[in-house]
């Protein structure tokens, strides 16, 4: 129950977190003993002195939010004032509902059908964009950097990206309410009325009266005085009285089918934040580097029970056995079992190899020489592994034999294999084990 606790973080935190990574000079940090990857990667950032990037640039973006808010629903009262025709001081209600209610939900419509077919994370379309890019423009160079680590994160973009989601949501909420405001204030300063035209008067009439059948669902069963007169309204003797029922309809259209929904999908991209920030796997390169310094203070231990069994398969050129065991005993707390080849150019050791793989005990030890990174023969060996593993554990170790023993890596070589690492898929990397000398 403490790691639950410990492992929630927010958005400001999360952001915060990626500057304190990209800054971290590689030095060992303190032990984690039994937390998990979340909590052990938030006591670390705990310990570390932020500058509060992330509050600054959430700060922004409200910031910036908020004015799109207020040019939103300026907007929303002026196409409500632009539809209003100043010569017979009528409203043509097809034009404005058009323009207030059916065009946004067209782009929204249009946001959701790309989205689904580019299989992108959420972020918002358009409005999005220019909160974060604005955002960022009042924010200095660090807090920019954090950002684009977040961005380019995969699961970490996907919290800013709901995030933005979110305000995207509430900024068009803004412009219906605006409509509203410029809806109320028409009808108090001014004498209006509410009309419909069209060259095609049947089709249009029979296409109307479905909308509004269908628009006041709602509220219709209980206030059904709200609904207008269609056939009234017609540009004929009369419109102006005929129309009157139309503002408060009009008003109950927006906020029902305009508002409404767009404060729902934002709470819902404010839960899905919530959902992503609580299932972080932290899988990105940095943080398994972070990760294996972190927990490369306790492999030292000797272990204190019977220790698993595992299959270990060489990768080229096989170490003395009795050279390597006791850093598998002793490290990595598995009882090598069986011994393979792999990469020999050996039909019959390869067939023995990929033979024990199918009934390997409870671990597989793959090991390598340091001196000899091979991406493709490795990834090859990694894939005949996976195949088999269902759920063992897979380390790698990386070492470089030699006559009577083994040598350690040296830091150069630790450097091109953790790189090599890092840049496997989150879920596809087998643990990292250096050698080390007894």
């Amino acid at each position: 129950m403490a790691d639950a606790r410990e492992d929630r973080w927010t958005l400001a935190e999360l952001i915060d977190f990626e500057a304190a990574v990209s800054a971290w000079d590689g030095k060992r940090p303190r032990r984690v003993a039994k937390k998990s990857r979340a909590a052990a990667m938030k006591s670390w950032f705990v310990e570390q002195e932020t500058a509060g990037v992330g509050r600054r640039f959430l700060g922004a973006l409200g910031g910036i939010g908020f004015l799109l808010m207020v040019l939103l629903a300026t907007s929303g009262a002026g196409a409500v004032w632009g539809v209003l025709d100043l010569e017979t001081k009528g409203v043509n209600v097809v034009w404005m509902l058009g323009v207030t209610l059916v065009v946004p939900w067209l782009f929204m419509l249009l946001a959701i059908l790309l989205w689904l077919m580019r299989g992108r994370i959420p972020g918002g379309g358009v409005v999005a964009w220019i909160a974060e890019r604005m955002s960022l423009r009042f924010l200095n160079q660090e807090t920019r950097e954090a950002i684009e680590r977040v961005r380019r994160s995969g699961e970490l973009a996907r919290v800013i990206g709901w995030r933005l989601a979110s305000l995207t949501q509430r900024v068009a909420a803004s412009f219906h309410a605006g409509a509203i405001a410029g809806l109320a204030t028409m009808v108090l300063v001014k004498r209006v009325g509410f009309f419909w035209e069209s060259t095609t008067q049947v089709a249009m009439r029979g296409f109307l009266e479905d909308a509004v059948e269908v628009l006041s669902l709602p509220w219709k069963w209980a206030l059904p005085e709200l609904v207008p007169d269609v056939a009234a309204s017609e540009v004929t003797r009369g419109w102006m009285e005929g129309g009157l029922g139309w503002w408060p309809f009009s008003m109950l259209v927006l906020l029902v089918w305009g508002v409404f929904p767009r404060l729902v999908l934002s709470t819902w991209a404010r839960v899905n934040e919530a959902r992503a920030l609580k299932s972080l796997t932290f899988q990105a390169p940095a943080h398994r580097k972070l990760w294996r310094a972190m927990t490369e203070v306790t492999r030292g231990e000797e272990p204190k029970g019977p220790v698993d069994g595992a299959l270990v398969i060489a990768l080229g050129a096989e170490p003395e056995h009795e050279a390597l065991r006791p850093f598998l005993l002793r490290k990595l707390r598995v009882n090598p079992t069986g011994w393979e080849t792999l990469g020999v150019m050996d039909e019959g050791r390869e067939e023995a190899a990929r033979a024990a793989l199918a009934k390997a005990p409870a671990g597989i030890v793959l090991v390598a020489e340091a001196w000899s990174l091979a991406p493709r023969l490795l990834e090859k060996a990694l894939a005949e592994i996976g195949r088999v593993a269902e759920g063992r554990r897979v380390a790698l170790v990386v070492g470089n034999p030699e006559p009577g023993g083994m040598k350690e890596p040296t830091e150069a070589e630790r450097v091109e294999w953790e790189r090599f690492i890092d840049g496997r898929k989150a879920g596809e990397a087998p643990e990292l084990w250096f050698f080390e000398a007894p």
